[in-house]
């Protein structure tokens, strides 16, 4: 049996991920059961609300590029570093912009967009997560290419554990203060969740790399006695080189991808939006939706 997931690396990778994508979501239910006890439905509509500004900006720098990336280190593992390095700049140069635009105008945002002020101080946290969450997909994806699942397995777990384990002890610290839990208890997890997977997938990437890249890196030390000129001309080089097919793969995805996230904050807009003009005050709108989104989707086979 062992000898069989050995050759079919493919069907290992499949089940590893199943099985991680699986518990994820379980430990994702009691954490969304959990907040709805502390921040309440209210909460959780307000969270939900803000969540797709995240996905839009995660749909911009690293998902599209996440799967460009694996596909191209797919079939051609001895660039595999060139790719993922071209892939990490790029990918981290949109995620640094989108995170200063959100933070710079999460006012305005929060009014004309989310037509909800009280997103204003919920949204700096998103975008912050943003470039640890580029980070940390491009590094997936490499892993994707090379078939080695198990690192970005097991960065799911690590970000679901941490990020509940952080906001059960701030919440537990708040309630021994007498202090208020509100939404930014959530965002705060999310952006901790995020943080601890990029520093996890880093780890493992410098500490236990593919040996495809550890081949590569020795190479790339042994030529480390060049002048700095030429390395920054190899490495310009290198980009110009797999940056064109990369981001010509990259695109038709990250536009599915935008569209998606799109409707879905157009959804979380519009939903409590139209409470609020059929009657209810906006605690009542909101709660209703951070029901609906917060406590009975999750519950399904979304």
């Amino acid at each position: 049996m062992t000898d069989f997931f050995k050759k079919h690396t493919l069907i290992t990778g499949a089940l590893v991920l199943t099985v991680t994508g699986f518990a994820t979501r379980v430990l994702g239910f009691f954490y969304r059961i959990f907040l709805s006890r502390t921040i309440g439905a209210e909460g959780l509509g307000l969270y939900n609300m803000v969540h797709p500004i995240y996905g839009i900006c995660f749909a911009l720098c690293a998902g599209s590029i996440q799967t460009a990336i694996s596909r191209f280190v797919a079939a051609n593992v001895s660039k595999g570093k060139k790719i993922l390095c071209t892939g990490l700049f790029i990918s981290l140069t949109i995620a640094a912009a989108l995170a200063a635009l959100i933070t710079h105008y999460s006012g305005p945002l929060a009014h004309y967009v989310l037509i909800e002020d009280r997103c204003a101080s919920l949204l700096p946290f998103m975008a912050v997560s943003v470039p640890f969450s580029a980070v940390h997909a491009c590094i997936n994806g490499y892993y994707y290419g090379v078939q080695k699942t198990k690192v970005p397995a097991m960065a799911q777990i690590v970000e679901q554990i941490i990020r509940m384990g952080a906001v059960f002890l701030i919440a537990d610290i708040l309630k021994s203060s007498g202090q208020e839990l509100t939404v930014e208890l959530a965002v705060t997890g999310h952006l901790i969740g995020e943080l601890a997977s990029c520093f996890y997938t880093i780890f493992c990437f410098c500490i236990f790399p593919p040996k495809s890249l550890a081949h590569v890196s020795a190479m790339v030390y042994s030529a480390s006695r060049f002048k700095l000129t030429g390395r920054l001309g190899a490495v310009a080089a290198d980009f110009w080189e797999t940056a064109p097919s990369l981001m010509t793969l990259a695109l038709p995805l990250m536009g599915n991808r935008l569209i998606l996230n799109v409707l879905a904050s157009a959804e979380a807009i519009w939903i409590p939006n139209r409470l609020t003009m059929f009657g209810l005050n906006s605690s009542e709108a909101f709660g209703i939706y951070g029901v609906l989104t917060g406590m009975a989707m999750p519950a399904g086979v979304k």
